[in-house]
């Protein structure tokens, strides 16, 4: 069975999350970034460009 639900890479470790169910989301640039975890979002809110 597949699941149709939309997915979203995390940019910083690569992994695949649901924008539903992401643990943390930052907006940049007008795009809206998921997050496995909080420390891949505070990572990526240190430094943008680097991920």
């Amino acid at each position: 069975m597949s699941e149709n639900s939309p997915k979203a890479m995390d940019p910083v470790c690569g992994m695949s999350v649901d924008p539903a169910t992401a643990a943390a989301t930052v907006d940049h640039e007008g795009h809206t970034y998921y997050f496995c975890g909080k420390g891949c979002a505070k990572s990526f809110s240190a430094d943008p460009g680097k991920s």
